[in-house]
């Protein structure tokens, strides 16, 4: 067993290494269309996702450097309760509502070494705190995609509605699990501003690189013919809607939920904002990718979770569908 597990860490990172290598190539090879998708990646964070979450992050930050976050956290525990999860889950669940992706998924990680969860609860808490921010979702996708501060809300509400929902779905088959310790959280007023800006402007930073990169990888992916087949066949399912337009937008969301926001909202088809809260709610690729590199270090397995954020992303989809519907 430990060779096989061996072979197949290795074959992983070949694997890796391989598409690492590729992407090198083509970068190299198509430097001027490289640089403009990278560019585009950039601008849309600057101009969507920059303004409305960085002030966003200083203000958690200082709200959590000053205890502030761990006493709203007291008042919803007893929604984490219900869960089935243990008290300190709640200020997991806290900041993950407010600040979004990853941070849910950084908390479970320090609440796990901590040795305030163990792994089991780590998986459950994984699928309760993987939430976007109301930030990014009224003030980025509503109001700056959309030009529609309503159509922002509509998303958080489906998006919130969809994580609870099937996660409640979920209790019946699991058990309580035992209370574990409470973990010590220290709350220093030192400098708190100046450690909140720049824990600010590392977070925008990583959330700005993900983004370029993967208009990058999308780039190439359309470039060489990849993502043909599967927008040709996200268009014939749609059809029947008369949103066939809106794959492209779709297939980008899959891959980076902030680029495939911006092609659905520019899309115009009938379905584009039910669309787009499967997208916000999935996360895509980008996303998955960020959280499990924390959920990993609490014991949180890939598959479980990425099928729970696509059992929460197609909730997302069917309640927005109904909260637009006349």
């Amino acid at each position: 067993m430990i060779r096989s597990a061996f072979r197949n860490k290795t074959i992983g990172r070949v694997l890796l290494s391989a598409g690492a290598l590729a992407i090198l190539i083509f970068v190299i090879l198509f430097p001027k269309e490289c640089s403009k998708a990278c560019g585009e990646g950039i601008l849309l964070w600057a101009a969507a996702v920059l303004p409305s979450l960085f002030p966003f992050f200083i203000l958690t930050s200082v709200l959590t450097g000053l205890g502030g976050a761990q006493k709203l956290a007291d008042k919803v525990s007893p929604l984490t309760r219900r869960f089935k999860l243990p008290s300190a889950a709640s200020y997991c669940f806290l900041l993950s509502a407010l600040s979004g992706y990853p941070v849910g998924s950084r908390m479970i990680a320090d609440l796990a070494e901590n040795g305030a969860i163990d792994s089991k609860q780590a998986a459950r808490l994984s699928a309760l705190c993987s939430t976007s921010g109301p930030m990014f979702l009224i003030g980025s996708v509503g109001g700056a995609m959309y030009g529609n501060v309503r159509m922002g809300a509509i998303l958080l509400a489906s998006h919130l509605i969809s994580v609870l929902l099937v996660c409640l779905c979920f209790l019946p088959f699991v058990k309580p699990l035992p209370e574990r310790r409470s973990p010590t959280v220290r709350h220093n007023a030192d400098n708190i501003l100046q450690n909140s800006v720049q824990g600010a402007v590392v977070s925008i930073l990583c959330v700005g690189g993900f983004i370029a990169f993967f208009y990058v990888l999308t780039q190439i992916l359309r470039s060489v013919g990849a993502l043909t087949p599967i927008i040709y066949l996200f268009s014939f399912l749609l059809a029947p809607f008369g949103a066939e337009n809106a794959a492209e937008g779709l297939v980008y969301g899959l891959l980076e939920a902030t680029h495939g926001c911006a092609a659905l909202a520019a899309s115009g088809a009938t379905l584009s904002l039910p669309l787009c809260a499967f997208t916000v709610t999935f996360g895509g690729i980008c996303i998955v990718m960020q959280q499990l590199g924390y959920l990993k270090k609490a014991g949180v397995k890939a598959a479980p979770f990425i099928g729970i954020k696509l059992l929460q992303g197609i909730a997302a989809f069917f309640v927005c569908w109904l909260l637009i519907s006349p």
